[in-house]
């Protein structure tokens, strides 16, 4: 789920550049679903890809190759190749509450090392509510982890070798959410204001409003890779995975959050 420290923050944030096609694109094997609901496989080096077009899939194969490089480059090791499935507006929610978000983030599948301090859903909750940040549209833009049962109760099953999965927003997407997160801060802070007047005034930052949801992106990535270092202790998996998410906020112009607000 996207942390509440990065809305909080976001008005720091700059700017992304423009979706763009793979860079390279390989033969589709035959082990996977040439097509999946209304999607096609893009099969690149750093990931398989399921994306409405050309442009989503190049987004979702961005994210996964800066992941292997900080991989690479903090940890002398290989990120592995696993699958991506790229939501447009036009998807229907993977998740549609915190409850459901939360499920998904601690599937026992997946989750060598719980975290260590996790906050309950009715406090996340709380204090979202307190901050006027909407629920819906914070749990539809989520990257989230999705472990080889849930996908085939999505209608897709990969080879069982695949070493990661997950789901992650288009930046079309990531922009639809940050409408309705930034207007309802707005609305929080100017009362009088109609939605279509918060709506257009949010609606014209596309980049800051859809950084929250673009830059947490990797993060799923990175904690099923953790979690599958068999050679770590707990306590080497969850510091792993604090310093990406202090590195990815530092990356975007951020400072890192406090470790009171990190769940790991």
């Amino acid at each position: 789920m996207v942390a509440l420290s990065v809305f909080c923050l976001a008005a720091a944030a700059t700017g992304c550049g423009g979706p763009r096609p793979p860079a390279v694109l390989l033969e589709p094997p035959a082990e996977f679903p040439a097509k999946w609901e209304q999607r096609a496989l893009f099969n690149t080096p750093a990931a398989y890809i399921y994306a409405r077009n050309e442009q989503a899939a190049g987004e979702a194969d961005r994210v996964v190759k800066e992941v292997a490089a900080y991989v690479k480059r903090r940890h002398q090791r290989e990120l592995g190749k696993g699958l991506v499935w790229i939501r447009g507006p036009e998807d229907a929610p993977v998740a549609r509450t915190l409850e459901e978000v939360d499920e998904l983030k601690n599937d026992a599948d997946l989750m060598r090392t719980p975290p260590a301090r996790e906050k309950p859903v009715s406090e996340v909750r709380r204090e979202m509510n307190e901050h006027g940040i909407p629920e819906s549209a914070t749990v539809r833009g989520a990257s989230l982890p999705l472990s080889g049962q849930r996908l085939r109760r999505l209608g897709l099953t990969v080879p069982g070798d695949v070493p990661w999965a997950v789901t992650v927003p288009s930046q079309a997407l990531a922009e639809s959410c940050g409408v309705e997160v930034f207007a309802a801060a707005l609305r929080r802070k100017q009362p009088s204001l109609s939605d279509a007047a918060a709506r257009d005034a949010a609606a014209r930052f596309p980049g800051l409003i859809a950084k929250p949801f673009l830059m947490t992106r990797g993060q799923p990535v990175f904690v099923m890779w953790a979690q599958q270092q068999t050679d770590w202790s707990d306590d080497a998996r969850r510091d792993a995975i604090r310093r990406y998410i202090r590195d990815a906020f530092r990356a975007n112009g951020l400072p890192p959050p406090r470790e009171d607000d990190m769940s790991w």
